[in-house]
């Protein structure tokens, strides 16, 4: 029950952290609008999530997280945090080194003249951010060595912080011109880094660890250091494609940054909520059945996986197409931003949503390679995705501008997506599944009937309201409507015994516990 427990915890402060993440961002693009200040303060945001992508976070806990188990195991908790020490002394080292390289390139694009306005304010920010690179790598250190100690909440919950930091930054801007408000921003921050990394740190000193700085060799560092370095190289494929893809985009307009951020910040709410949680459903017993070596409950599980996300992402997809124009205006429409800037968005905004159920099966596939303890051959699909991707934007974004990256973004993982399958499908005979049965279409009507009953709906109430009062009546009357079209009909044309395998998956999600 403790399991279940800590993953519906998890999951509240996930959702906890995507909303005020959404209203954090909803502050962000009143305060400045879609211009270039916000696109220079997002591509300055982008350096060091890059470097907690890659330094910390999934790198850094799949490397960190068995070896100090298996230390605090077999030889008591001081030998332990001996080896974190070590660890954390290694880190730090690192970082140090990379923000004072950093800073010495940004100093000098800052001073010369040659370059632009808005690179150099770009560069400025960049230059304030980049610190935040060493406060949010440690915080996520600390927070591999608490869920070691079983303490998930605060660990999950620590991105609020971040959030409430720069959410009272943005709110003071108000107070100042645009200029000052990006600036208050980037100090916001820093400052919720800060609280981030000590807040966690005080935790972890609850729990008997002292740091003392160490470089010496020896132990298990070198375990580590075997499992962490490759982590890197695979997390990079994806995450320096990102961040090449801004790049590319602040080349091509002042907004276009912006545009696609927005765009996939949207789509990341039911990717970061419903695809989670049907992997925390899914995978563990992906790799119970591949380690009992049960091959037919394993192909069963697998099949089972993408009948759950094609019937939880359809109509995640095709709703928030419906009401694309409604959420933007709900939501958004404040301030700096407006109508034109939504009609940025939304194109790139239909494009990024085409994506969701290629991702959302992806990173299925990917699941299955890792139940047989296949890392390389998803390494090598992800790093042929990049490349893939990086023509695309070349080839698409001059003319097309933010529409052509995230169309370059969406053809980029419907190749991934196959190649994934294909893989899986030649090398295991267990994942031999086809994926367009006769439920995909079933499930496509039932998302198409309720998008068009949703899309009717929404444009009847905009004949008798307008503004934000038919932006939240839609809401509050579409989200009800919508589920009962979808499941109705998903009812009518699946029947009972398919909608059963659903209920592993809302247990997890709305489960009771005693």
């Amino acid at each position: 029950m403790s399991t279940l427990r800590n993953i519906l915890g998890v999951s509240y402060c996930t959702f906890l952290s995507r909303l005020s993440g959404l209203l954090r961002d909803v502050l962000i693009f009143s305060a400045l609008g879609m211009g270039e200040l916000s696109s220079a303060f997002l591509f300055a945001f982008t350096v060091p999530n890059l470097f907690r992508r890659l330094l910390g976070e999934g790198a850094l806990n799949s490397a960190l997280i068995p070896i100090f188990s298996d230390e605090y195991h077999t030889n008591g908790k001081e030998q332990a945090f001996v080896l974190l020490n070590k660890v954390l002394s290694q880190l730090i080292c690192i970082l140090v080194g990379i923000i004072l390289i950093g800073l010495l390139f940004l100093s000098c694009g800052i001073t010369c003249n040659a370059v632009p306005e808005r690179w150099r304010i770009c560069f400025m920010l960049s230059a304030i951010l980049l610190p935040y690179m060493f406060f949010i790598c440690l915080t996520a250190a600390f927070s591999a060595i608490l869920n070691v100690f079983g303490k998930f909440l605060l660990a999950a919950s620590n991105p609020i912080v971040l959030n409430v930091s720069m959410i009272l930054a943005v709110s003071m801007g108000g107070y100042w011109d645009e200029d000052g408000c990006v600036y208050g921003l980037c100090c916001g921050v820093l400052a919720g880094g800060i609280f981030q990394m000590a807040l966690l740190g005080a935790a972890l000193k609850r729990c008997g660890w002292r740091f003392q700085f160490d470089r010496s060799r020896g132990g298990r560092i070198g375990d580590f250091q075997r499992l962490f370095f490759p982590g890197v190289i695979g997390a990079a494929t994806v995450q320096v494609n990102i961040a090449i893809s801004r790049l590319l985009a602040y080349f091509v307009s002042g907004s276009a940054v912006s545009v696609l951020y927005l765009a996939n910040r949207l789509t990341e709410l039911p990717m970061g909520i419903l695809v989670i949680a049907v992997m925390t459903v899914i995978f563990p017993r992906l790799s119970h059945f591949e380690a009992r070596g049960e091959k037919a409950l394993l192909r069963a599980e697998f099949g089972r996986g993408i009948f759950i996300i094609l019937v939880v992402v359809l109509p995640s997809t095709v709703g928030l197409w419906s009401l694309d124009r409604t959420i933007l205006d709900l939501l958004f429409h404040w301030g700096q931003f407006g109508t034109q800037d939504a009609d940025l968005v939304l194109p790139v905004l239909r494009i990024f949503l085409l994506s969701l159920p290629f991702y959302a099966l992806s990173a299925h596939f990917v699941r299955g390679y890792h139940s047989k303890k296949d890392t390389l051959r998803p390494m090598i699909f992800s790093l042929i995705s990049c490349a893939t991707n990086a023509v695309f934007t070349v080839g698409l974004m001059f003319h097309f501008e933010a529409k052509g990256i995230a169309f370059a973004n969406l053809l980029s993982v419907i190749l991934q997506t196959f190649l994934l399958y294909r893989g899986l499908w030649r090398r295991y005979e267990e994942f031999q599944i086809p994926i367009l049965t006769a439920k995909f279409f079933k499930a496509l009507a039932a998302s198409l009937s309720m998008g068009i009953a949703v899309a009717v709906f929404d444009r009847i109430l905009a004949l008798y309201f307008s503004g934000k009062m038919h932006g939240i009546l839609s809401l509050c009357i579409n989200i009800p409507l919508g589920m009962v079209t979808y499941f109705g009909f998903l009812y009518m044309l699946l029947g009972q015994k398919n909608l059963n395998e659903l209920k592993p998956l809302i247990k997890r999600l709305t489960g009771k516990f005693k």
